[in-house]
């Protein structure tokens, strides 16, 4: 249609100057011909004009058609972790004022992440906005974990039927805290400076052994009545457990900041309390070994070793990860701790006379 009217305007032009042409024969009759020729110019450039604004608005409406009226990303504060790190995945949309979001809904895990916590944020204030929902999410296995794609519904409002539109997959790497199987062994506090061998003469030895032998003299003279021996049964794991959580509490350790001597005395009396109660050898264990252990072991239940597992990697995330807790994720080990007494303690049957 556009080339016929191109065509037909040359003719028009093409004949006109054959006509002015003809005309011309004077000086007058060619200033008459110019100003001729130049409105003709300028009515032919603005019917271009005109002939062209209609196709390029039908290409920038298909061209909006096409694009999607929202844009959808998903990310994390980080694809390398440890063992009990916090983990942030946000799922960030832009879209405009008129359009419609719906979030995904997630379970209790994401791509084998516990959720711990999670919430929404909306921001903008003219034509578009930007729409976040953010999970915290932890595991205490390491590996390698995939956060699957995440399908976010829209729709334009007075529409009733949802588009849907996906994030991509992310990959994350979780990595044990303990590096290599050397390191699994459990650290000590570093050993005091061994002295040199020193020479002690003779008589020295001489005096000790007179000593030693007064003493076992006088207290021969000392014992020669016979007393009877009286049995005194061992006092119940639980109760020397309990004496020790509240001198613990006495010491102030979360006064003055000192999270790491408090998780290290924390542990041990859970560690003490469980090789008394069930004759397991927890203090000389690593964590992994020791949940290993356990495992198969009758005498907890699983709901204990669960609140076993999440109790020692608090524990050790304090003691070997430099991590700060807050004074409530204290409080709340100490409850755990607490809590495994209560519920694992032995049941003493009193006695009744006949």
């Amino acid at each position: 249609m556009k080339a016929k009217k191109n065509k037909y305007l040359f003719l028009c032009l093409t004949l006109l100057e054959r006509r002015l042409v003809l005309k011309r024969g004077s000086e007058k009759t060619t200033k008459e011909f110019g100003k001729r020729l130049k409105f003709f110019l300028n009515f032919l450039m603005g019917l271009t004009i005109l002939t062209l604004i209609p196709v390029s608005s039908f290409a920038l409406e298909q061209d909006s058609s096409d694009k999607l009226p929202l844009e959808v990303s998903a990310s994390v504060d980080k694809d390398k972790a440890t063992i009990g790190d916090k983990i942030t995945y946000t799922i960030a949309v832009k879209a405009g004022k008129g359009i419609e979001i719906k979030f995904p809904e997630f379970a209790e895990n994401l791509g084998g992440f516990a959720i711990k916590d999670f919430g929404t944020s909306e921001k903008g204030w003219f034509k578009t906005k930007t729409y976040r929902q953010w999970y915290v999410l932890d595991t205490y296995v390491s590996g390698k974990y995939s956060i699957p794609e995440a399908t976010i519904k829209y729709r334009k409002k007075g529409q009733v039927e949802w588009q849907e539109v996906s994030t991509e997959k992310i990959t994350i790497e979780v990595e044990s805290i303990l590096k290599s199987a050397e390191a699994k062994r459990d650290i000590r506090e570093i050993a005091g400076p061994i002295g040199f061998p020193i020479q002690i003469p003779w008589y020295v030895w001489a005096v000790l052994a007179l000593i030693v032998l007064g003493a076992g003299i006088a207290f021969f003279l000392f014992k020669r009545k016979k007393t009877q021996s009286i049995f005194v049964p061992p006092r119940p794991a639980h109760e020397v457990a309990y004496e020790a959580l509240n001198a613990l509490k006495q010491k102030e350790y979360l006064r003055r900041k000192e999270h790491k001597l408090y998780y290290i005395e924390l542990s041990d009396i859970v560690r003490r309390y469980l090789e008394n109660r069930f004759n397991l050898r927890a203090p000389e264990m690593t964590t992994e070994e020791f949940l290993n252990s356990v495992k198969d072991n009758k005498a907890l239940m699983l709901e204990h070793k669960s609140l076993l597992r999440d109790f020692l990697f608090a524990c050790d995330l304090v003691k070997f990860a430099k991590y700060e807790p807050a004074e409530k994720e204290a409080d709340s080990s100490f409850e755990s701790a607490k809590r495994l007494i209560d519920q694992t303690k032995e049941e003493i049957k009193e006695e009744t006379k006949v």
